[in-house]
Formats: structure tokens, sequence, C-alpha cells
């Protein structure tokens, strides 16, 4: 079961900065999450939400600000145990440090409703502008639309299935979207992580990796009913990294 060091270790420091993804690789990750916005100015940069007010304490949204604009926030103003200002980090710098340890790296694209037009194209294209990215990529989304996209751009590119809102009852549905889009992948949330659910997954052929597990009673747990990956702010939560078996 592998462990993906979710937005960093942002257990240890403020989520989503370079900070996190540097602390990440120290503790010994191979498996990073992160999420991807588009500037006004058309520039990939990672960051949870689509604006900043959870972060930085301010109300603006990523799409109306140029990337210049962008950097002058502190998103790491939330984060009380740290002091050092952290400003949202270009996907290029992201990749600088993570991508040399990494052997899987998943695109989390934040897309609701189409707000990023062309999203799709330009972050193809980066992948696939940096050599041996594409097969450690894997992208996911909660927008339907944007895993259609990927995948009408690439039949190659490996994607994972999100759903809004998903329960026991729901999940045959998901199943049939996920498979019409061709993910190989299928991430769900903890709450939904029991055992029938996991092998129903399993058994349509997709890796199952469940968020966010913080706690390690939940991460043993994910490891016995046979998940194959858990998102953790806490990379060090189980003390190892893939846990064999």
């Amino acid at each position: 079961m592998k462990v993906i060091a979710h937005r960093g270790a942002s257990g240890y420091a403020p989520e989503n900065t370079l900070k996190a993804f540097k602390l990440a690789v120290e503790m010994g990750a191979k498996d990073f999450e992160f999420d991807v916005h588009r500037t006004k100015d058309g520039i990939l940069v990672v960051h949870h939400d689509y604006d900043l007010k959870r972060t930085a304490g301010k109300d603006v949204k990523i799409a109306d600000l140029d990337y210049a604009e962008l950097k002058k926030y502190n998103v790491a103003a939330h984060f009380k145990r740290d002091k050092l200002v952290q400003h949202v980090p270009l996907l290029e710098e992201v990749l600088d440090i993570i991508e040399p340890a990494a052997d899987r790296l998943h695109f989390e694209v934040k897309n609701d409703g189409n707000v990023y037009p062309g999203i799709e194209e330009r972050l193809l294209a980066f992948i696939e502008s940096r050599p041996g990215l594409f097969g450690k990529a894997v992208v996911s989304s909660f927008d339907h639309g944007t895993l259609k996209r990927f995948r009408a751009l690439s039949p190659r590119l490996k994607l994972a299935y999100l759903g809004h809102g998903l329960s026991t009852m729901l999940l045959l549905p998901a199943i049939k979207k996920a498979r019409a889009v061709g993910a190989s992948g299928f991430h769900m949330a903890l709450r939904l992580a029991f055992k029938l659910n996991v092998s129903r997954l399993r058994k349509a052929g997709f890796e199952v990796r469940i968020y966010t597990v913080n706690l390690k009673k939940d991460a043993l747990r994910m490891k016995r009913i046979g998940v194959d990956g858990i998102f953790s702010n806490c990379p060090d939560i189980l003390g190892n990294w893939t846990l064999k078996g």
C-alpha cells in the first residue's frame, strides 16, 4: 500500500507550498498529490482552493489574478505553527522538487464547471514536455467534463476518477462514469472505504486510493481491506512508504 504525500507533508508545513513538498521529499516520500489551477495570464500553479480566503485570508480568486499579483499573497498565513511566508508556487517549481524522488505524481485538476478553459491542453503539454514525467503522471478531477477532455486529448494518459457526493448507492453509476473515461484509478473518501466497496472497485479493475487518511488506525485498516494507496497529510503515518503485502 502506497502512502501518498497529500499536498506535500501538509500535516507539518503549509499545504501545497514548496516547504511542504521539500519536507515530504526529506521524509522519503515516493508518491505525491497536489492541486493544479491556472492564473489569469495562463500560468499553471499549485493551490487547493479556487480563492485565497482560507490560506491567505484574502477574498481573491486565482482565475482573476496574473501570476505576478498572485505571488504577493502569503498562503501560509493560516498555518500558525510556521511564520515563514510562502507563496503559491508554479507547477514547474513543485515538480523540480518532487519529480526526481517520485514514483507516481497525482495531478488533481481544479476545474469545476470548466472555470479554466483550455487547462487540459496546457497541462498535458507541460507533462509531455518533461522527459519521463508522462509515465509517472496520474490526472484526476472532480469535474467529469475535465476528465473527458483529457481522455479526448490523450488515449494513454493515466486518469483517476473522483466523485462529488459519492455514496455506496451511487458507487455503481460512478464506476460506469469512470470506465467511460478510461480511468485506471478510483479515488474515494475515507467515509466510504469499507471492504465491500473497495472489493467492488478492485474487481472492476481500478487501483483504489483513499483520501484523506491521517490516523494510523485508519491507515492500518485501509491496508487490511486491500486499498492500493492512501492520501495522507502525514507521510510518516506508517513509518515507511510502501507497505508490502
